[in-house]
């Protein structure tokens, strides 16, 4: 998983066909709360790298496990990858971004 809270950041992202999507989305953030370099303050950006990503729900700051339900919205945005937006509060949200496969969940979640 790579953790995206400032430009820099995306240098770590190895598929080249991802990056323009997740500057743009950086760039939308900084600018819509008129920050400068980091949006840590405010949210994240976490690009996951393989399915099992998800597991580490605490370092995306949650508490429980990550389900569908969780999310605001998902969509696919291109070259098999799909972006998830969880809303913690009012002030903070973070955008998960990884395949499209990584999205799908089946009846068998344990989810309480």
């Amino acid at each position: 998983m790579i953790i995206i809270t400032k430009y820099d950041d995306i240098a770590k992202i190895k598929d080249k066909t991802i990056i323009s999507y997740i500057e743009s989305l950086v760039s939308d953030i900084l600018k819509a709360y008129s920050l400068n370099c980091s949006f840590e303050a405010v949210g994240g950006i976490f690009f996951l790298e393989n399915e099992k990503d998800f597991e580490n729900y605490k370092e995306f700051g949650l508490s429980s496990p990550i389900c569908e339900d969780r999310f605001e919205w998902i969509e696919e945005i291109g070259n098999g990858y799909s972006d998830g937006c969880i809303v913690i509060n009012n002030d903070f949200a973070i955008n998960i971004i990884g395949k499209s496969e990584f999205f799908e969940w089946s009846d068998n979640d344990e989810n309480d």
